[in-house]
């Protein structure tokens, strides 16, 4: 497969949250590693109640998913400053390989919220957009968490040969 335009959009908006992340996080790696849980967290509780909040106030998905997502984001990183200031730590020299990871953490979860949302909203009223995240290595990559659960798929098979 070939990589085609939003490939690009999405590899770029990765980029560029992972990189203010880990510039932030060469700083102050306490503050990014709660808005990364947080983040997270975010995300999988906005996936575990979109199918209540739909069938409780019968709001089209696209705006409960982007919505409900956006407004537990602005709550986890107002909660994250909130603990930073109370628990903050540092990592010395190695705040960059850390920051590095949970920069890309951030990113991708940033990516898959965007991505997901758009998907829901214009998917169904635009071919070409469907068939862009059809054949995106990229956007499949974030939808279905592929790296993830190719990683631990080769942590388990290392441990299962005991390496």
């Amino acid at each position: 497969m070939q990589f085609n335009w939003l490939d690009y959009v999405l590899i770029g908006g990765i980029a560029t949250v992972a990189a203010v992340q880990f510039l932030r996080s060469t700083r102050d790696l306490s503050r990014v590693l709660y808005e990364a849980v947080f983040m997270v967290a975010a995300v999988v509780a906005t996936s575990i109640l979109l199918r209540p909040l739909m069938n409780m106030t019968r709001l089209p998905a696209p705006l409960l998913f982007g919505g409900v997502g956006g407004i537990l984001l602005v709550l986890g990183i107002f909660i994250a400053a909130l603990i930073n200031q109370v628990a903050p730590f540092d990592l010395g020299m190695f705040n960059y390989l850390f920051g590095l990871l949970l920069a890309v953490v951030c990113g991708y979860t940033l990516g898959h919220l965007a991505l997901r949302t758009a998907d829901m909203a214009i998917s169904p009223r635009n071919p070409e957009f469907a068939a862009a995240v059809h054949h995106s290595l990229t956007a499949r990559d974030l939808l279905y968490f592929r790296t993830f659960i190719e990683t631990r798929a080769v942590l388990r098979f290392a441990r299962w040969k005991n390496l």
